[in-house]
């Protein structure tokens, strides 16, 4: 069976190698390197501990007060176009305590089993991984409060992983480079810290070792073929049997062409990697309140975060930078950000309810979508492909990927064809 995969992020390739192993005859199409790509610009984290939706009870409320302060990690494009508002709107709607608890089960679900599966990929491939835990820090009794109230409700859900509730006093000594300042950190002592750009290279290599090709060019059109779909490029026209999209925020757009209202909305976060000054962490740390991700890897420190709404990918405006940098600086002892040697602004696909897009278009036989992981792309891309294998070639869909069917926004409400 020839399968034709749009995008060669993470969620792409990792799908696109399992089905290349269940014999499949793939090819990946990609676009290359462009400002926007999501997958370099992360912070590496393989991290089940934060499979939370970001919608929840009281979010609506705790997000006000951030943005009243000036304080908020995140930023909502000035020009409220449409399909913006209608997100917002599908946002809010899905913080209930039900939904909350039911989506962060569906995704502890997805991602069961990802460590394990980093840690094969390991074993094949020139990979730096590090199993470190993941340290969340806090400034204030609140932000503390806030990720002991997380972890308490993620073990509750399903989550397999250790976790430690510290005091400042443990916190630093766990973590030499955090300042007096700290009040407590949480410690997810079972997550693991990768390389992404690294995971990208190895995946590419296992595409080409399990028989798949991966093709450079964009891909502008794409519309039903004899049997199958046919994807237009910049190199060329491509025919497969089955298509699945998954081209991150771009997977929006490509699917348009169709009459499909797919419920995503690009997410912009900013990364830098800098060697800094002073005494560098050695584990990484979520900085509670900013939500800023701050991983060390060998040539330096990489900081990544914010969520800016509705903005386009592209280089990085130098104040919201120098916002972020300036943020970490109460977290530690005496380590700065310096130079950049690595600079990056990504599009996250986000959905309203913060789960991802993977399973049948309606009404279009043979095309696949993969979409809107957020920030857990790294997490949950070795589940997603898992369960991509029997949906695309056998046409059955696997219980795991029920919560994520994106015909729960496109046969009904605001996302439906008009």
């Amino acid at each position: 069976m020839r399968i034709i995969v749009i995008g060669g992020g993470v969620i792409g390739l990792w799908s696109a190698v399992e089905l290349a192993r269940a014999g499949a005859e793939v090819t990946v199409l990609d676009a290359g390197p462009q400002a926007g790509f999501a997958s370099p610009a992360a912070a590496g984290w393989v991290v089940p501990a934060l499979s939370a939706p970001l919608s929840g009870p009281g979010v609506l409320m705790h997000s006000a007060r951030q943005a009243l302060h000036r304080e908020a990690p995140f930023s909502v494009a000035p020009r409220l176009t449409s399909a913006l508002l209608r997100w917002l709107v599908g946002f809010v709607r899905s913080g209930s305590a039900r939904q909350y608890a039911a989506g962060l089960r569906a995704v502890l679900d997805l991602g069961a089993g990802c460590v394990d599966d980093f840690a094969r990929l390991q074993e094949t491939a020139d990979l730096d991984m590090r199993q470190t835990g993941l340290l969340m820090a806090a400034l204030t009794q609140a932000g503390l409060d806030e990720v002991a109230q997380l972890a308490e409700a993620t073990t509750a859900a399903g989550y397999k992983g250790g976790y430690e509730v510290l005091d400042g006093q443990a916190a630093r000594s766990r973590e030499p480079a955090l300042g007096t300042a700290i009040t407590g950190a949480v410690h997810a002592v079972d997550e693991v810290q990768v390389r992404p750009e690294q995971v990208l290279r190895a995946l590419r290599e296992q595409l080409s070792e399990a028989g798949g090709r991966l093709v450079i060019g964009t891909a502008s059109r794409l519309g039903p073929a004899d049997s199958g779909w046919r994807v237009e490029t910049n190199a060329g026209t491509f025919v497969a049997d089955r298509l699945l999209v998954a081209a991150g925020a771009w997977s929006t757009e490509l699917l348009a062409v169709l009459g499909v209202r797919l419920p995503l909305m690009a997410a912009t976060g900013y990364s830098i990697t800098t060697p800094g000054t002073g005494r560098a962490p050695q584990l990484a740390v979520k900085l509670v309140e900013p939500s800023i991700a701050v991983t060390p890897f060998a040539d330096g420190v990489r900081i990544a975060a914010r969520l800016d709404l509705g903005r386009p990918g592209g280089p990085i405006p130098e104040r919201r930078l120098a916002a972020v940098l300036n943020r970490t600086r109460p977290y530690f002892a005496d380590w700065r950000p310096g130079l950049s040697s690595a600079t990056f602004a990504g599009m996250r696909p986000a959905t309203p309810d913060s789960l991802p897009l993977i399973g049948p278009i309606p009404g279009h036989r043979g095309l696949y979508v993969a979409t809107g992981h957020g920030m857990l792309g790294l997490t949950l891309a070795p589940g997603t492909a898992r369960y991509v294998v029997p949906l695309v070639l056998d046409e059955v869909g696997p219980a795991e990927l029920k919560p994520f069917a994106p015909e729960r926004y496109l046969l009904t409400g605001a996302w439906r064809r008009p």
